[in-house]
Parts: structure tokens; C-alpha cells; sequence
């Protein structure tokens, strides 16, 4: 896995000669020039088997990133994704040369399921996982009828870019509870679907993985101390 930022991303699109969605854009815009995003590095054909047999049921967009991989082979990619709140622009380039292979943006608002603050604090309640306690009390505030977004992904594989992102936030004084539980769990389910979602507090951000009935938390995070500041505050909608 390599590591490049989102100022990495604005200048290679800017040479790109694949078409780019304008939304990709404004994605971009609203990142900080210095965030790192991480690449996971395929060859071409291991990336898109790995996306016809995982992935593109639900998310058929993905045709798009892997219609022009079709004749690489074993060549050398890099994957990564920046997210916007619920936009997520998805890149494939080469290796060696950095070039755009192909790009995709979705909006995963418009599929997104729901839960409401109260069902998601008694179910934080229920739970015995590390962080479970931490994240019901920083959501204590928060009305009940408000809504958390929850979108549909792998186990093992949020499981995989959780615990390589907070890795490495914790080398840089941020604190994150119930990352090793977390991580286990979701890597022992495998291939399952779990449901993700993410409340932005003042000082902390709650993350928890859900089972596909929102009837059972299967893993929660609960992340603080952010250097710097994380300087978000919207709450769940």
C-alpha cells in the first residue's frame, strides 16, 4: 500500500486523458491539499476480478473502473478513493507513470439506509465491545430522531483500510478505541455485508459497523484527540 495526497490527485487528473466526472472535482475541492489517501496497489487483473465478484452487484458503477483494465494483465495498479460525506470518487491509476486508467464518483446518499440516533444509542447500550460505552456517552447529546446514514460494504475489506488508517493516526497522537476488537471481528466475518456509519462530534467521531438487519452492532470505534483539531461538527442527519 502506498500513501498519496489529495494535491498527488488534483495534478494527475489535471493531465488526465480519461473522461472525469465534474463532480470529482468538487469532491477534491472540499478535501485539505495535504490528506493523505491510501493506495492499494493490484495488478490489473487481480483488481478486477477482485471488483466483478465483490463488489459490482451493488455497486455497478464500478463497470466503469474496471471496462479499461480488460487488456493489462498482470500490470501494476494503484486503487484509492476520497469521500465527501456520502461522495466517493474511486481511482485506478498506473503504477509506474501515475496516470489516470480510469475514474468513478458515486453518491451514495441516493442508496444510503438509515438509523435513527435513539435505536443506534440502545443499541450501543446492548453491546459489551470496547468502545461501546465511550461512543453511546459522546452521543448522549444528540436528539433521538435524528438520522445516521449507513452504507453497505465488505467486512474483512473495511476491516483491512480501517486498521491501516488508524495506524497510522495513532502514530500522530490520535486516540482510537476498540480498533483491535473492531478489526477482528470484521475480518473473521469474512466477505459479509456490514453497514457503516459515522457521526462527526465536536472533539471525536463515533464509527460503527452494523449487521445487514440494524439490529446488532457487529463492531464500533470510538476516535478522539485529533492533531490537529478535526474541525467538524456536524452531527448525524
Amino acid at each position: 500500500m502506498g500513501v498519496l495526497t489529495v494535491r498527488d490527485l488534483d495534478r494527475i487528473l489535471a493531465h488526465s486523458t480519461v473522461p472525469v466526472p465534474p463532480e470529482v472535482g468538487s469532491v477534491l475541492a472540499r478535501a485539505e491539499k495535504g490528506d493523505e489517501v491510501f493506495a492499494d496497489r493490484f495488478s490489473a487483473a487481480e483488481f478486477v476480478t477482485m471488483v466483478r465478484t465483490r463488489y459490482l452487484a451493488r455497486e455497478p458503477n464500478l463497470q466503469e473502473l474496471i471496462e479499461p483494465l480488460g487488456g493489462l494483465g498482470s500490470a501494476p495498479v494503484l486503487f484509492c478513493q476520497v469521500e465527501s460525506g456520502e461522495e466517493v470518487v474511486s481511482l485506478v491509476l498506473d503504477e509506474h507513470e501515475h496516470e489516470v486508467l480510469a475514474v468513478t464518483y458515486l453518491d451514495r446518499s441516493r442508496t444510503a439506509r438509515t438509523i435513527s440516533v435513539g435505536d443506534f444509542r440502545g443499541l450501543l447500550r446492548a453491546s459489551t465491545l470496547p468502545a461501546a460505552a465511550r461512543a453511546r456517552s459522546a452521543i448522549e447529546a444528540l436528539p433521538d430522531d435524528r438520522l445516521l446514514r449507513l452504507g453497505e460494504t465488505e467486512a474483512a475489506s473495511i476491516a483491512r483500510t480501517l486498521w491501516t488508517k488508524y495506524n497510522l493516526a495513532r502514530e500522530k497522537g490520535v486516540a482510537v478505541v476498540g480498533l483491535e476488537q473492531f478489526t477482528k471481528d470484521l475480518s473473521d466475518a469474512g466477505s459479509m455485508d456490514v453497514l457503516l456509519g459515522s457521526i462527526w462530534l465536536q472533539e471525536s467521531l463515533v464509527t460503527a459497523a452494523l449487521d445487514a438487519t440494524t439490529r446488532q452492532i457487529v463492531g464500533v470505534l470510538y476516535i478522539t484527540d485529533f492533531l490537529p483539531p478535526a474541525g467538524r461538527t456536524s452531527p448525524a442527519r
